[in-house]
């Protein structure tokens, strides 16, 4: 007898709401996208490194204890990214914590539209846990909304360094400052969200009014009604934050920076030093994969991610220097990206078999007043 998918009995037997089937069409162009991206972006860069013989060399550049060093380096990166877990979901357990955080990993990393299919395995892992459901959204909003501004003020900074030590292309400094005033400006908003309930509902209005002139240009475009979901969004972030908005940051900051640490290793590895490529131009490189791959997403950036980082971390140097790059790159991603899967595997098909530290539905309602 063929046991059901874990996921789709722990959601319709906790209460979430089921997913929408995707039809057959949509499939296809999802996986045509996704996938099409990756293989035109690796063929570009194939390409390109193949005319200088970059790519054998690159790959001969990188050794056994590289290797080790990375995929030890790649266990600590995921680790990093565990305390904003328990942070914002007080009752999560560490182990709860790496099985959810894992496994989602290892599904974004290998399947189209992975980001949205990770998000409803960790509701499910979640909520057999016993975590409620308000709950589970409010530590997914804030995180997600946290990462996203520690992300783009890295990159932020990381501009301004670079438009002003170079090398860098003309016009850095202009995007640099508008990156910075754009950041600045999602601060403010951000915060006068949190603080007013009058301002959130006055932003809802004002966005209602955009969403029913662009569904007078697009017929078919359904959004929900932003002046319910801006207060919403308030009410599910703020008595969270007032708690550990500090903790936060700071363990956010930690793993965002940890991933350029490892991306740094790598290129040192590979005899990049800071005279070569610095650690602002690390940090950037970094930052414009992480936006690369939102706004062109592939399964785990795979494609986008190698293209923006040899782009970035090679621009300006010398031809002798690009087969160091890219095998930096290879050593980095083998660290992020390959890496994780297996993890996220065995994670995965532990939380399926184990059924001793499931708890019943609801059981773990967070209190804020008490944290």
């Amino acid at each position: 007898m063929t046991t059901p998918d874990p996921v789709e009995v722990d959601a319709s037997e906790s209460g979430l709401p089921k997913d929408r089937p995707h039809g057959i069409l949509r499939r296809m162009l999802s996986g045509f996208l996704s996938y099409g991206v990756v293989i035109i972006a690796l063929w570009f860069l194939f390409n390109k490194l193949t005319e200088s013989a970059g790519l054998p060399t690159a790959i001969s550049l990188i050794t056994w204890p590289q290797v080790v060093v990375i995929c030890i380096l790649g266990v600590v990166n995921l680790a990093t990214n565990l305390p904003p877990l328990v942070i914002c979901l007080p009752g999560l357990r560490l182990r709860e914590a790496a099985v959810t955080n894992t496994a989602s990993a290892a599904l974004s990393n290998t399947v189209p539209e992975g980001g949205a299919v990770a998000t409803g395995l960790n509701f499910a892992m979640l909520r057999s846990w016993g975590f409620a459901l308000d709950d589970i959204t409010s530590e997914v909003i804030v995180t997600g909304v946290w990462s996203q501004m520690t992300k783009y003020l890295l990159l932020a900074l990381a501009l301004v360094v670079v438009s002003i030590t170079g090398p860098s292309p003309s016009g850095t400094i202009w995007f640099a400052l508008i990156v910075t005033v754009l950041w600045l400006l999602a601060a403010v908003v951000l915060g006068l969200i949190l603080r007013s309930t009058r301002f959130a509902r006055r932003l809802g209005i004002w966005l209602d009014a955009l969403v029913r002139g662009a569904t007078h240009v697009f017929k078919k475009l359904s959004i929900a009604s932003m002046e319910q979901q801006v207060p919403k969004f308030r009410t599910q972030m703020v008595s969270l934050l007032r708690q550990c908005w500090g903790r936060l940051s700071i363990a956010m900051l930690v793993s965002q920076l940890t991933a350029c640490f490892v991306l740094g290793v790598a290129c040192r590895m590979q005899g990049l030093g800071l005279a070569t490529i610095s650690w602002a131009t690390i940090i950037l490189a970094y930052s414009l994969m992480t936006l690369a791959s939102l706004l062109i997403p592939t399964p785990g950036g795979l494609g986008v991610a190698e293209v923006v980082l040899v782009a970035v971390l090679g621009y300006g140097l010398p031809e002798s220097d690009q087969a160091a790059v890219l095998a930096a790159v290879l050593l980095y991603r083998l660290a992020t990206f390959l890496v994780p899967i297996p993890i996220g595997l065995v994670t995965y098909l532990y939380w399926r078999k184990s059924k001793r530290w499931r708890r019943p539905v609801d059981s773990m309602r967070v209190s804020f007043a008490q944290h």
